[in-house]
């Protein structure tokens, strides 16, 4: 065990800490541009064929928006220290043309959301080219530089900036060295007031694209936890999440920080319900499902968790409520169940159902189940289509516990 933990210690000490780790590899131009090792939970290849459509044609309404704005910007610069025509004309380009072109570049890739990325990187050096093309005007230069950084930043995180950092600084470098440039930092006061329209409107633009897409995020978050909570069928609430919700009200009852009234619980089945499968087909007891459920939400109270426990078997738990409302409840439903017109007709189908009161005495949920399944079986042996209440002199026929 010893010679173990000095091994340890020691391959620990030759790998670098984690942070240390990705600290280089930011700053690492090598390390950003090669391709990422594949990781167990990446999907593959072929998925992502076609993805990141929307990411494009977010960026895209940016893109034409920054640049447009952006045009004048740099124009102002321009014409602060002249330069030669083709310039001009590259600026006009890229301002009103490469937004477009960009758009389509990516639509026709194969995988659009990595040529995105690839089009924002570009974006970054011709960026750092325009800075070149300015002498270094600096008031132009640090709108250019700060509005990309937002891009990448939003678009990408730390590695995607780090990239487009490393592209600008390039393609300033070689710009600086085919302009032959000289560094005139100093803006006047049209190039001054040419940029207040970029650095004023782009920053709203990317905030509301950032905006809708967290709000999209919110919403597709609560449809995911909705469908992992949820029977799809059924649309009450599933074992898995039904069950915690049952060990909290236990743990509450059993630490004493429930209401005044108790709580009780109640499992019901379906009685003949295969038959409807045998005889009808699937689809209709399906149907039969369907009814039922709508059914308890109908039946039942607000407050009250109602779950679909597996198969035909239901099960609720009676949150807060006095014992004589809970049993008229209770055998209201099996009632309902057993007079069921066509709109919600279950197919001859009744319920034998069991109700059980909370106990100080259970060790734990699942004896609170176990009790439920207890006196739900004595109903269906006692003939069907009943309600039987749990109490510690209750046994089966049969003999089981």
């Amino acid at each position: 065990m010893p010679s173990r933990s000095n091994n340890e210690q020691r391959a620990g000490s030759r790998s670098p800490p984690t942070l240390l780790r990705r600290l280089r590899e930011l700053v690492d131009p090598v390390a950003l541009y090669r391709q990422r090792p594949g990781r167990a939970d990446d999907m593959p290849p072929e998925a992502l064929i076609g993805k990141g459509v929307r990411f494009v044609q977010r960026i895209y309404r940016l893109r034409v928006i920054g640049l447009g704005v952006g045009f004048f910007c740099v124009a102002a610069g321009f014409m602060q220290n002249p330069v030669i025509w083709p310039l001009w004309l590259a600026l006009f380009g890229h301002g009103y043309l490469w937004p477009h072109v960009a758009r389509h570049w990516a639509l026709n890739s194969a995988i659009p959301y990595r040529a995105e990325r690839r089009n924002l990187v570009i974006d970054a050096a011709i960026g750092g080219f325009w800075i070149a093309a300015l002498n270094g005007n600096l008031i132009p230069s640090a709108v250019i530089i700060s509005m990309l950084s937002m891009d990448n930043i939003a678009a990408g995180g730390l590695r995607l900036f780090m990239r487009g950092l490393y592209a600008s600084i390039a393609a300033c470098a070689l710009g600086w060295w085919l302009l032959d440039a000289h560094f005139l930092p100093q803006s006047d006061l049209t190039t001054v007031l040419a940029c207040l329209p970029m650095m004023a409107l782009y920053p709203l633009a990317l905030g509301k694209s950032t905006y809708e897409m967290s709000k999209k995020l919110a919403e597709r978050s609560r449809e995911f936890e909705i469908v992992s909570q949820t029977d799809g069928l059924t649309r009450l609430f599933n074992r898995r999440y039904w069950e915690s919700q049952l060990i909290a009200e236990f743990e509450q009852r059993s630490q004493g920080g429930a209401g005044s009234h108790q709580a009780f619980l109640l499992l019901l089945d379906l009685d003949h319900f295969k038959s409807i499968n045998d005889t009808h087909g699937h689809l209709t007891g399906d149907e039969v499902l369907r009814n039922f459920s709508r059914l308890l939400r109908a039946a039942l109270r607000a407050d009250d968790l109602i779950g679909r426990y597996g198969g035909e078997e239901f099960v609720v738990i009676l949150r807060d409520i006095a014992p004589a409302e809970a049993l008229q409840l209770s055998q209201r439903l099996v009632e309902a169940a057993r007079s069921t017109n066509d709109e919600n007709n279950l197919y001859g189908c009744t319920v034998s159902a069991g109700l059980v009161p909370f106990s100080a005495d259970m060790e734990a949920h699942f004896v609170w189940l176990q009790r439920a399944d207890h006196a739900m079986y004595c109903a269906k042996e006692s003939g069907r289509d009943r309600l039987v209440v749990w109490d510690a002199s209750l046994a089966r026929r049969n003999g089981a516990p």
